[in-house]
């Protein structure tokens, strides 16, 4: 009897998958990113922080691509680790709108229902795939929603001359 068996049918011989990402134009564009998860790699041996996104038409009434993704390094270490020259820490910084407080886990949550400017390219891959090279500029969220702490526009419901001497 052979070491080496062959398949019965010939839907079984054709029965390996893999994972489609989808290719448009590199370049800039809008999107959403809907999914963010760290986990361990283990054909790379470290920690991966996997960010998927929909990249949207220049109205946003469409979206030209799903599943479109982007990985950050955490470490080879037992637990996963933002290094300060990492990616991963800088991206976090930006979207969090600064620097996290004594003690914040790090959290890829703070990706996750946002919307970015991003740069668009192919992967460097036998099947070329679209991948976000770059996150631009975040467009909601955290870092865009600034509260102003000026005085010069006075309290609501109250007269200039009472701001003035409140100001004093």
């Amino acid at each position: 009897m052979s070491k080496w068996k062959k398949p019965k049918t010939q839907s079984e011989a054709a029965a390996i998958e893999w994972r489609e990402y989808p290719r448009i134009v590199p370049g800039e564009y809008l999107a959403h990113c809907y999914w963010a998860k760290r986990y361990r790699d283990p054909g790379m041996r470290r920690w991966t922080c996997l960010l998927r996104w929909d990249v949207l038409s220049h109205d946003l009434q469409r979206t030209i691509a799903q599943c479109v993704p982007v990985w950050f390094a955490l470490g080879e270490g037992d637990k996963p680790h933002a290094s300060r020259r990492g990616k991963y820490l800088r991206e976090w910084v930006r979207a969090n709108g600064g620097p996290p407080g004594r003690g914040d886990r790090l959290s890829p949550n703070v990706f996750t229902r946002r919307i970015a400017r991003v740069e668009i390219g192919d992967a460097n891959s036998p099947i070329p795939y679209s991948v976000v090279k770059r996150i631009i500029r975040w467009e909601t969220g955290r870092a865009c929603q600034s509260v102003s702490k000026s005085t010069s526009q006075g309290r609501h419901g109250e007269s200039a001359a009472a701001t003035r001497s409140f100001k004093q």
